[in-house]
């Protein structure tokens, strides 16, 4: 019996030193943007409650900004096929990138969705100094000060920047374009007047509107705003093109097993599905949906037709 019993315990003692399971590992969620931003805004929040969805087990946040989000992919690509790193990415790496990027550090085929966590809409949002009170008064504006025309983005060939573009010419203006690396400096610089307005994820001006330094003029869903809702939207205000809501969601490797991907997702919808989570959410800006991989799919090849033709009429192509 004792040398059964050590036999056991050396076997254990094998098997500890074997190599590490993907299910003892962390789940490190990368996330391609800076601390602050609206997808690391929600991917933190999001982070926080999956622990107890996936019995326990850690996650990590990892930011790895630039690119555009690209390097979210591009760790995501060089990760193990096991689910232990995934990455959480806005729908424009796989919709509007491959559009305007003559090549890319991934492709679509390297990827596999898993779920949305979360959906939201775009603001409009002027200094709270801006002479603009209205959605129509800023465009009056912009007519009657077209070299002080401006409207920050997140980058050029994002979708608030294409956004911006289809804006400009649904009401005949010819707004220049203002990227920036970082969205909470580009709030800033709205709220101080150095950029006449920006559009972004509700997210990014929430706090600077509750203090008072911004005005949210119009925004781009199909219904208001829940944290705004005497803002109206671009649709009721009379430009029924001007709409668009967008979603951050996660992915995983391509190869991961199956039943890893769909215990995921099943963690995310359940973390989501929460009462308490989905107020805190929609008190952030953003609406809790946890899609499921099909919803992404579908969603990734509509939206993809509807963006290309967004960029074929700019003319944009972004540098590699």
């Amino acid at each position: 019996m004792q040398r059964r019993l050590l036999v056991q315990a050396g076997a254990a003692l094998a098997i500890g030193a074997g190599p590490v399971r993907a299910q003892d590992k962390p789940v490190t969620i990368v996330v391609g943007f800076a601390a602050g931003s609206a997808p690391d805004i929600a991917a933190r929040f999001v982070a926080a409650h999956l622990p107890a969805a996936l019995g326990g087990r850690n996650v990590i946040v990892d930011n790895r900004p630039g690119a555009g989000g690209q390097l979210a992919f591009v760790a995501l690509k060089q990760a193990p096929a096991d689910g232990s790193v995934l990455s959480f990415v806005p729908s424009n790496l796989l919709t509007i990138f491959p559009s305007i990027y003559a090549k890319l550090p991934y492709e679509a085929k390297d990827v596999t969705p898993i779920a949305t966590a979360c959906t939201f809409d775009f603001a409009l949002a002027v200094g709270n100094d801006h002479p603009a009170k209205t959605l129509g008064e800023f465009i009056a504006w912009a007519k009657a000060h077209p070299k002080q025309a401006s409207i920050g983005n997140p980058g050029l060939g994002t979708p608030q920047h294409f956004f911006g573009w289809t804006f400009g010419r649904t009401v005949g203006v010819e707004f220049e374009a203002v990227p920036y690396r970082s969205t909470p400096q580009m709030a800033q610089e709205v709220a101080g007047g150095q950029v006449a307005a920006a559009i972004a994820a509700q997210p990014v001006f929430i706090e600077l509107v509750r203090a008072g330094k911004l005005r949210m003029l119009a925004t781009t869903g199909d219904t208001r705003s829940t944290v705004f809702p005497t803002v109206p939207t671009f649709v009721e205000s009379g430009y029924p093109s001007l709409r668009s809501v967008e979603w951050f969601g996660f992915f995983g490797r391509a190869g991961t097993a199956q039943p890893v991907l769909v215990g995921f997702a099943a963690a995310v919808r359940q973390v989501v599905q929460r009462s308490d989570v989905r107020a805190q959410l929609q008190g952030m800006g953003f609406a809790a949906v946890a899609h499921d991989a099909q919803w992404l799919n579908n969603s990734i090849r509509t939206d993809f037709d509807r963006w290309a033709e967004v960029v074929r009429r700019t003319g944009f192509k972004a540098e590699s």
